[in-house]
């Protein structure tokens, strides 16, 4: 009887913990997905700015993903993650598309 106990203890331990570990991983994704569009705009997706960026992204051999210039195939960066790798994606893109700044173009 005392092992069953135990063994429902255990079990519901784990239950409680998976539980709260899923709603931490809802609450990441959901902030994840804020900030892309708040970002990238109104209306636009990020399956479609990923589409046109000059970068993409693709697992390594053992951990993490490279990060390559669409038109030469050339690594430039190194991600984790596959949602750090499609944020540093549309940041350098938006930088990129941005171009200087005013203060830059005048040497400052």
């Amino acid at each position: 009887m005392e092992v069953a106990g135990i063994f429902l203890a255990v079990l519901l331990l784990i239950v409680v913990l998976g539980g709260f570990n899923y709603l931490a991983g809802r609450r990441t994704e959901k902030a994840q997905q804020e900030w892309f569009r708040r970002v990238l705009g109104e209306g636009v997706s990020l399956e479609e700015f990923l589409k046109t960026a000059p970068y993409t992204y693709r697992p390594l051999a053992g951990r993490g993903y490279g990060i390559l210039k669409r038109e030469t195939g050339e690594e430039v960066w190194r991600s984790p993650t596959p949602e750090e790798a499609e944020a540093w994606i549309v940041m350098q893109t938006l930088a990129e598309r941005s171009g200087p700044t005013e203060q830059e173009g005048r040497g400052s």
